[in-house]
């Protein structure tokens, strides 16, 4: 890992935490490295000497002879790699520059198959240097003006360090623009340096206005450029500005270099981190509302200022300090956002597990996570790295097995699970593209497809797979044992993210576009998890133990005992007692009690151990678009429910709905939020409610941007499509909502509660069997008395062929 020797004496090393990897092209390329070190110093360490290589596959002597001629190729080498099972003869094409790597590859992709020419080339440096999110960097200090970074090193060698976390410089930044003629008004700054938050605000001409924004970023060189929407907005809005007064590039980079949209999905600033905090706060949190002001409230318990944006020209003549006041407002509500929700901690975290720059975990896909830990395996074992490719639909795979639940309370529930299900049968049945094979031992329950046995060939992917796992075992031992609290969360953070590693492994191998996706390598892992599951209950009701409900890796009993130690002393003992290789089975929790009104991975329970704590999947409390008054009914509903009062429960969900059919409800409790895509992406734009509400808030002066949620509040249900007028957090919502129809909404999802006690949707509404609420002019009849709701039993002598 050196580059050519420095003469004289030592030279001086920095720890280096890898923020971004790029490349330059002067005399020759160079990678550059842009990061923090571990003194909180932001560092460019240059290296020199490394060339761009591909792959083919049994090229034909014409093609190879035609490379060697080429003026743009530095060597073919001969080199055997196994490829689709086998050993194949290949050659290894080095070229001089990585922008030609794309043009090679369309040349030569109909003449033969073409391996590892689709990585980046940032990535593929890294690899082949085996760095990880920190290193060790010996070099030589030099002075550079092209850069902004305290130092500037031309690299000697490489050298393994701890991961550490250098405390990161953040600039976020807000405009507020003209709504008329769209020119910016004032651009603001808040910027924070691991201490206090400083503020810059810039007015003035808007051409000045865009110069100095772009001397401030080099002036005061953050690791990090943030802002609410910056990527679908702000950035956009200013380049365009930027255009209209000639000015050459938004020249954001650490090099100098103009910042640059990325596949559409984010922007890129060499040697900084573009974080969006909007997008950043949408991933971690999923919100209901995702306006800067709703996501204040919900994770700083605050609000933006009082500036109606649709009036902004009005209150920019009226009042400058005002609107100035109000867009600092907001680019600090957005750093401190980022900040709270320690979405770059958790991502360093990953960078380490992943051996990542951190750009490349925060703007970066899975795949990009699992490319780096694979192919490093791939290469050091002489494996074929294969272009990203795709199966189609024909490619996908069959689910999980879900043993249904019968509607109904049930109390003493155990839960069974199966630890890390996925990547145990990985390795237990060594499932890898390496060792698929007709002439494998191990047989799957799909139909024709087998794998060879550990002895005959071990698969790249169980090995990945369980070294992670004793990554993980080994760094949960040290979280278990450090005594320090800071000691404790930085070795929390690495198995967590360890785990995130584990999980995406099966999630792009159960996916059809990725590189070493086959979809026979999904399918067989599937169904061995389905095999498990349905052997366990099977044997489990064999002896008498009643299953309730069990889905991909879990499984549900019923303790027939009354007690709590009854019921951990049963689930102790089935977990040890079933355990096998590839299938470890966890006595996980206790819930009692536990209700589902009958359909797949719905349920909600009481949990009594390890910790006490309600539990809800699937029903509309845990759905971001439910609104407030349908998900808090449906909460209030469950706790009587729990409690075992059933007719109180009913009670309860006939009064809500009356309350809401009669305007009894507070209107910030009837927002419905859901993400809006493209308008030109829905077949019909003008019947989405999305769409018809995205347009609405534009007209009224507030940002949008494709796959941002959007808030309404509905006015009219009965028209199609419906009316609807949007709800922005903070403002007045004037317009009368249409109650009946919310009143319909949460009888539908209460129903599906109380429909297990004999109350279906009409009987919620009506209150009685004649006379509807909406009748006489929303006033509610008295309900008929209807016997005390009884809970639907099960049948104990129910086995699993019932299910089936």
């Amino acid at each position: 890992m050196s580059s050519p020797s420095w003469r004289g004496g030592s030279l001086p090393s920095w720890n280096v935490r890898i923020l971004t990897v790029s490349y330059t092209k002067e005399d020759e390329v160079i990678i550059e490295i842009f990061g923090k070190t571990d003194d909180n110093k932001s560092i460019t360490a240059r290296y020199m000497g490394f060339k761009p290589y591909f792959f083919l596959v049994t090229p034909s002597s014409g093609i190879v002879a035609e490379l060697r001629n080429s003026s743009n190729v530095v060597s073919v080498e001969d080199v055997e790699l196994l490829h689709d099972g086998r050993e194949r003869r290949c050659v290894k094409v080095t070229i001089k520059y990585p922008w030609m790597v794309p043009d090679y590859r369309k040349a030569y992709a109909s003449q033969c198959k073409v391996l590892a020419a689709d990585i980046p080339f940032g990535h593929r440096f890294m690899y082949d240097m085996d760095l990880g999110g920190c290193v060790k960097i010996t070099g030589k200090k030099v002075k550079s003006e092209k850069y902004t970074t305290d130092l500037v090193v031309e690299v000697s060698k490489f050298e393994e360090t701890p991961p550490f976390k250098p405390a990161l410089k953040i600039l976020s930044f807000d405009l507020e623009n003209s709504i008329k003629t769209n020119e910016i008004l004032t651009i603001c700054c808040a910027i924070s340096d691991g201490g206090e938050i400083t503020r810059e605000s810039l007015v003035g001409d808007e051409k000045g206005m865009i110069i100095d924004f772009v001397e401030l970023v080099k002036k005061t060189d953050p690791d990090v450029i943030t802002g609410y929407n910056i990527d679908g907005y702000d950035i956009p809005l200013m380049l365009e500005r930027a255009q209209h007064h000639r000015i050459s590039m938004l020249d954001l980079g650490r090099d100098g270099t103009e910042v640059r949209n990325v596949a559409n999905r984010f922007w890129r600033a060499k040697g900084r981190i573009i974080a969006d905090a909007w997008w950043n706060a949408k991933k971690e949190l999923r919100p209901k509302q995702e306006t800067l002001n709703a996501v204040s409230k919900l994770v700083l318990g605050e609000q933006k200022d009082d500036v109606n944006p649709i009036l902004i020209d009005q209150e920019w003549a009226a009042d400058k300090e005002k609107v100035v006041k109000y867009c600092i407002k907001d680019a600090e509500l957005a750093l401190r956002i980022l900040q709270k929700i320690a979405v770059l901690e958790k991502n360093m975290d990953l960078a380490t597990v992943s051996k990542l720059p951190l750009d490349d975990v925060v703007n970066g896909r899975t795949s990009t996570l699992i490319d780096s830990v694979l192919i490093r395996e791939a290469d050091k074992n002489k494996i074929a790295v294969p272009l990203t490719g795709g199966f189609g639909k024909e490619g996908q795979i069959e689910g999980g097995y879900v043993h249904t639940i019968d509607p109904g309370l049930y109390d003493w529930v155990g839960v069974l699970d199966f630890k890390s299900m996925y990547p145990s049968l990985i390795i237990a049945k060594n499932i890898c593209f390496t060792t698929l094979s007709k002439e494998g031992t191990i047989k799957t329950p799909e139909e024709g497809v087998s794998y060879l046995d550990k002895e005959t060939r071990l698969g790249l992917l169980p090995q990945v797979l369980e070294r992670l796992m004793k990554d993980r075992d080994s760094t949960k031992a040290k979280m278990k044992a450090a005594k320090d609290p800071g000691e404790k969360q930085y070795y929390n953070g690495l198995q967590e993210a360890i785990k995130v590693l584990m999980n995406a492994v099966y999630g792009v191998f159960a996916s059809s576009f990725y590189r070493f996706t086959n979809p026979k390598i999904g399918a067989s892992i599937t169904a061995f998890a389905r095999e498990n599951t349905k052997s366990i209950i099977s044997q489990l009701e064999a002896e008498g133990v009643k299953v309730i409900y069990g889905d991909t890796d879990s499984v549900f009993f019923q303790s027939p005992g009354n007690t709590l130690d009854e019921a951990l002393e049963l689930g102790k003992t089935i977990a040890k007692r079933y355990s096998k290789e590839g299938a470890i089975l966890e006595f996980e929790k206790i819930i009692n009690p536990l209700f589902s009104h009958g359909a797949k991975k719905r349920y909600v329970g009481n949990i009594v151990w390890p910790e006490e704590s309600m539990i809800v999947r699937g029903y509309e409390t845990r759905r971001t678009d439910a609104f407030n008054a349908q998900s808090d009914s449906l909460t209030k509903v469950f706790e009587m429910i729990l409690g075992h009062d059933t007719e109180g429960a009913v009670s309860l969900a006939r009064e809500t709905v009356t309350a809401i059919a009669n305007g009894e409800v507070k209107v910030e409790d009837l927002v419905i939020s859901r993400s809006c895509k493209t308008f030109s992406s829905y077949k019909d734009p003008d019947n989405q409610t999305t769409v018809q509400t995205a347009k609405k808030l534009m007209a009224l002066g507030y940002e949008f941007t494709p796959g941002m949620k959007v808030s309404w509040i509905v006015t009219d249900g009965r028209k199609t499509p419906m009316e609807v007028e949007p709800y922005v957090s903070g403002r007045a919502f004037d317009k009368p909502p249409d109650y009946e129809y919310y009143a319909r909404r949460v009888a539908m999802t209460l129903a599906r509660v109380t429909d297990t006690f004999g109350w279906d949707v009409q009987e919620l509404l009506t209150g009685s069997q004649q006379q509807s609420l909406f009748s006489f002019g929303g006033d509610a009849a008295k309900p008929k008395k209807k016997e005390e709701p009884k809970v639907k039993k099960t049948d104990k002598e129910l086995t699993l062929d019932d299910f089936l």
